[in-house]
């Protein structure tokens, strides 16, 4: 497949790592140290090292600089990973992890703390050792972590293929809650973006979850003949919830639904430039794309260039608008500097940023489940049980201050424990009936 777009990529990257050197050749120390500022922050150091009641982590304190130093840009695309993150995410981007397979999600909704199983994959190093979903998280290798984070678990659930961690939970029974262990021996876990499914009507459905994996547009490709030897002879495009993720990788998808026209122009510094447009090779299927909210960055460029180009009708909701990129640039403790660097336009170069991409037709995205958030009081150590319309659905321990806080949802998820198959529900999920009908309807009045 000729990829005419790729040369001009290359082009713009090569310019941005010129930019980058250029910009980190030039000794900005002598300009730093004779701003009142910069010696205000020097005299600031100096103090906490010199006379600060206890120890100063050098780590610690310059890396809440650096992270102050951009939380006063005031641009939310704009942020500091600290090394532990950037490795996983750079882990995340290559498709693949050493791991043992199985989905967080935080137990706490709103505090974000507490961890539980949301899937397990299946014939994985966790499926093998008899994990399953609900499982909530309490030791690993003997370290506490009741109250981490999704983030923090997995920091310390990942590592070296072949090893062993050993995890505690905590497994909801019928009797009860029972503490469970487990010895698991790590693996490759794959990271498969692309889920399909075939639906009534040899339509086929083809979500996207991430544009964050340099494997994405190979699994896309593959899915797409799967559902073509499956008998498929329509599409549904899934990008719901879709945060976006890799330019190149929304390239190729977009590119491979277009035998011609612009799929995305690029601005910096009041200059315009096509970025990339499509080759005369394509999947030629009738096809509606699927947005919400949470569709952004590459999923907004890839749903752009198909609605503008009169390739598919978008169906859902406002996207996000973030119509921005980053330069991304390694820092020398390992972490990861990204920082706003230039803007994407559609087509028909209209800004992305804060406006988003406007459906066709609109349709509410019905799949989140409601929760039930409830707060209260009462003794230390007492338990609370949630009772609703004499129903039990749960229960609370209140702390020691007399507090207690319950979240849950009040209609569960359905996860394929099958990397790589979807599990859709026409009646539940709006939008997506909405597209089904659509596509139906279009293919009809083509014929």
């Amino acid at each position: 497949m000729n990829r005419k777009w790729l040369v001009t990529l290359v082009a713009v990257i090569a310019v941005g790592l010129l930019a980058v050197n250029a910009q980190f050749s030039r000794d900005f120390t002598d300009e730093f140290l004779a701003s009142p500022t910069g010696q205000a922050f020097m005299q600031t150091y100096g103090a906490l090292k010199s006379n600060y009641l206890d120890d100063v982590q050098d780590d610690i304190a310059i890396q809440g600089a650096i992270t102050g130093m951009l939380e006063a840009l005031d641009d939310e695309f704009s942020y500091y990973v600290d090394p532990e993150a950037a490795a996983r995410r750079n882990e995340d981007l290559q498709g693949s992890f050493e791991g043992i397979g199985a989905v967080l999600s935080p137990l706490n909704r709103q505090t974000g703390e507490g961890v539980e199983i949301i899937n397990v994959y299946k014939d994985g190093p966790a499926w093998n050792a008899g994990v399953q979903r609900g499982d909530v998280f309490l030791e690993v290798d003997g370290l506490n972590v009741e109250e981490s984070t999704p983030s923090e678990v997995a920091g310390v659930v990942r590592g070296p293929g072949g090893t062993v961690v050993n995890i505690r939970m905590l497994r909801p029974t019928e009797s009860g809650p029972e503490e469970v262990d487990f010895s698991i021996t790590r693996g490759t876990i794959d990271i498969v973006s692309v889920e399909s499914t075939l639906l009534p009507g040899d339509v086929g459905y083809l979500s996207l979850k991430t544009f964050s994996n340099q494997r994405l547009y190979d699994q896309m490709v593959e899915q797409l003949e799967s559902l073509r030897g499956q008998g498929a002879t329509s599409l549904i495009l899934d990008m719901r919830d879709n945060g976006g993720g890799l330019l190149n990788q929304g390239i190729l998808v977009a590119d491979e639904f277009l035998s011609e026209g612009d799929i995305v122009f690029q601005r910096a510094r009041g200059v315009t430039q096509r970025l990339a447009e499509a080759d005369p090779s394509l999947f030629e299927l009738p096809m509606v794309v699927l947005v919400n909210e949470n569709s952004a960055s590459a999923s907004e460029i890839v749903a752009g260039a198909l609605q503008e180009n009169g390739r598919a009708t978008v169906i859902g909701e406002q996207t996000f608008g973030k119509g921005v990129a980053q330069n991304v640039i390694s820092l020398s403790d390992g972490g990861q500097l990204a920082y706003v660097s230039f803007e994407w336009l559609t087509p028909l170069r209209n800004s992305i940023s804060d406006a988003g991409i406007t459906p066709d037709i609109f349709a509410e995205d019905t799949r989140t489940p409601d929760y039930l958030s409830l707060e209260g009081v009462g003794s230390p150590g007492q338990l609370v049980e949630i009772v609703i319309d004499g129903e039990k659905v749960g229960e609370a321990t209140v702390d020691e201050d007399g507090e207690f806080n319950f979240v849950t949802a009040q209609r569960d998820v359905a996860y394929s424990e099958n990397q790589g198959e979807a599990l859709v529900n026409l009646e539940n999920d709006n939008a997506l009936s909405v597209a089904y009908e659509t596509l139906l309807t279009e293919i009809e009045a083509a014929n």
